[in-house]
């Protein structure tokens, strides 16, 4: 219901000099007709609206005339303003987004920011979504959902968020600058909401804790922890870890506290090379048949898949498969519909989604409660 007082709005500040006209061409009219009808006003009315024709002076054929050209002028336009604003949806986007209140701020559409939406909309919670990346927010624009595309963030793009009447901001980003400005900016602007933080950097969490009074969540933290539990209930000691993410270097103290083997193998050498005279790192691409059989995946028991795009979980999911058919295989993935396949034969995978995990767990800790 709001989306179409906002429209019907949009439209009728776009088009008040139009309206304007129309209404000053019905007054004057009226006191036109005043005047030819000796101030009848009953008569005067009826020949303004059509309900009569005034026949006796040819001011009575000239009116109705200019009246239909004047209002079929008015429609044209508005179709034409329709039209251009279905084409042109971000300023309905905007609109929407500056008029809520008691609302949530989810700052960063990145996978946990899809899922958090997604339960906002499913439960009728009003949320608005920041994002810097125009691409990642086609859909919603489309739609004209309450969504606001700002490459930086400062007290203005807040205003369109209205961030001053929230009662709940989610900060999502993966980039730690971001969540800084995001989290001290917010702030400034509203003492009193929720602000829930993702961040793998747990030093930084302490600070943004203490001085900001925020919530932080870190998914790659609930992902080492599902893993482990999954690891101390299947009993291996023989693991490779594809993928050097915030995950894995979570799980790297524990695995060598349970004494285990593992390698990890990553692609990109910079990725690792803070870790390179310290752990059994294979540089390379796990793709690659004779990377894994480097890796020793023959003998492996388990395989803990954690890079991110689809295209590379599936190939290396699917040689994996071609080297060794009985080991444990754990992929960390957001696509529900292609996990599916996954947890199927021939994989036989555990399909981690930790955006969907760490949701449910702050449904748990009632943060949702707020709104």
């Amino acid at each position: 219901m709001k989306r179409h007082f906002v429209k019907m709005k949009i439209l009728l500040r776009q088009n008040i000099s139009a309206f304007g006209l129309l209404v000053f061409w019905f007054i004057i009219n009226y006191f036109i007709f005043l005047g030819l009808t000796n101030i009848n006003y009953l008569e005067s009315l009826q020949y303004l609206f059509y309900f009569g024709e005034l026949q006796t002076h040819p001011y009575g054929y000239f009116y109705p005339t200019i009246s239909e050209f004047l209002i079929f002028g008015l429609i044209l336009t508005l179709i034409t303003l329709e039209l251009y604003r279905k084409y042109h949806p971000k300023q309905t986007c905007l609109e929407l987004s500056q008029q809520a209140s008691h609302h949530a701020i989810i700052i960063g559409y990145s996978h946990l920011g899809q899922q958090i939406r997604k339960y906002l909309i499913e439960n009728s919670k009003p949320c608005v979504v920041l994002d810097k990346n125009e691409v990642n927010l086609q859909e919603l624009i489309q739609a004209e959902e309450p969504v606001v595309f700002r490459k930086y963030l400062n007290s203005e793009v807040l205003a369109d968020v209205n961030a001053k009447d929230a009662n709940l901001v989610f900060c999502t980003e993966n980039d730690l600058e971001t969540l800084i400005i995001a989290t001290n900016l917010v702030r400034d602007v509203n003492k009193n909401c929720k602000i829930v933080c993702r961040c793998f950097d747990d030093s930084l969490g302490l600070v943004l804790e203490k001085k900001l009074e925020c919530i932080i969540i870190s998914t790659s933290k609930y992902a080492a922890e599902v893993i482990l539990a999954e690891i101390d209930k299947i009993k291996v000691d023989d693991i490779i870890i594809i993928g050097c993410t915030n995950t894995t270097r979570r799980l790297l103290p524990a695995l060598k506290a349970r004494d285990m083997t593992y390698k990890i193998i990553e692609k990109n050498r910079e990725v690792v090379e803070d870790l390179l005279d310290e752990e059994p790192i294979l540089i390379g691409n796990a793709k690659d048949k004779d990377v894994l059989k480097e890796a020793k995946l023959p003998a492996a028991n388990l395989v803990i898949i954690l890079v991110d795009t689809i295209e590379e979980v599936l190939l290396i999911a699917d040689t994996v498969r071609e080297i060794n058919t009985k080991c444990h295989l754990i992929c960390r993935f957001y696509h529900e519909e292609i996990a599916e396949i996954l947890e199927k034969p021939p994989f036989n995978a555990l399909v981690l989604s930790t955006s969907k995990h760490t949701v449910e767990r702050l449904i748990q800790d009632g943060i949702f409660a707020e709104l």
